[in-house]
């Protein structure tokens, strides 16, 4: 998997890049529609974003996605409630994650979800974003959290720990195989 080599630095990054555009994009959003649906739409582009990164790093589009985005997106127009939208949305981006990466989830996978939507909404609660810059902060600091997630697991690695089980000895022997195997006679 190419994209998934690294889920970490490539979220952080992707968090980044949505941070320092959410400014230019909600500003240019609210001069047609308020603020609350403006920054309600920005972020739910970024999550859209970040869901089509999970469908790549799963080699596949899923259409399972289109569900969860297609609720949150209702969520902007039913209600002004940017708490509400912001918790919604780490929930929304936890459903997807866990069903990209693993579709067959445990208890363990529902644990670190729920943690991490406890971990953003108490950010959220912390930082309580009034003004663009806040927002910005708060954008990225979502990101932050989603990247957590892959510190306790790697899309599209195993579950089970055969490889950990290896000594090196194995490891080592394993890898010469590999190359051995690799190599093309002419």
């Amino acid at each position: 998997m190419k994209g998934s080599k690294h889920p970490i630095r490539n979220t952080i990054l992707y968090g980044l890049v949505c941070g320092l555009a959410f400014m230019p994009v909600a500003l240019t959003l609210n001069a047609v529609i308020p603020w609350s649906r403006a920054v309600g739409l920005t972020l739910w582009v970024f999550v859209a974003g970040y869901a089509l990164l999970l469908n790549s790093w799963g080699k596949k589009f899923q259409i399972t996605t289109v569900f969860p985005l297609l609720l949150l997106l209702a969520v902007i127009f039913l209600t002004r409630s940017m708490v509400l939208f912001f918790i919604l949305a780490l929930i929304v981006a936890g459903w997807i994650r866990s069903g990209i990466c693993y579709p067959k989830s445990g208890v363990k996978v529902l644990a670190v979800e729920l943690l991490l939507c406890l971990i953003g909404a108490v950010l959220l609660q912390l930082v309580t974003p009034g003004s663009v810059f806040a927002w910005a902060l708060c954008v990225w600091l979502f990101f932050l959290v989603q990247a957590l997630y892959f510190v306790f697991f790697e899309p599209g690695a195993p579950r089970h720990d055969d490889h950990a089980r290896m000594d090196t000895f194995e490891k080592a022997s394993k890898a010469a195989e590999k190359i051995l195997t690799d190599i093309n006679y002419v």
